[in-house]
């Protein structure tokens, strides 16, 4: 069921054809960034073994999140945070009884999650200066 007009499903239907193309940019991009971000307090959150994703988005675990992401802002570089409320608390799942606490690791790691820049147009300098401005960050 899809809510497409005609006009939307035709941009679409152009672009498919250049989706394996996007996907694969976005895989050597993640990869820079996991190469270029060893060593440092980020921890780029990890391929299930045997996975293979599109790398939708480039998320990593940030000590000090909140600090990283403002140095980040005043370079110029955007950042998000994803999911920033583990499913367990969000207002769905309330009759469920798993208030705070029950889920420490998905807690834990809404507090630390932060999306970097990531979209197959971006060049590998570009990821290098991101890498770089995390790096400075944590010197």
């Amino acid at each position: 069921n899809s809510r497409l007009d005609e006009l939307q499903a035709a941009v679409l239907r152009a672009k498919l054809s250049r989706l394996g193309a996007w996907n694969l940019r976005r895989r050597e991009l993640a990869s820079i960034y996991c190469e270029l971000l060893e060593g440092t307090p980020v921890e780029p959150v990890r391929d299930a073994q045997g996975a293979e994703p599109v790398r939708h988005l480039f998320v990593v675990r940030a000590p000090d999140r909140a600090g990283l992401q403002e140095a980040l802002v005043a370079d110029g570089i955007q950042t998000l945070i994803h999911y920033p409320v583990p499913a367990h608390l969000q207002p769905a799942y309330r009759h469920l009884g798993q208030g705070e606490g029950t889920c420490p690791v998905a807690e834990k790691a809404a507090k630390e999650i932060l999306s970097l820049p990531l979209y197959p147009e971006l060049s590998e300098d570009q990821v290098e200066r991101v890498a770089n401005a995390v790096r400075g960050y944590y010197r």
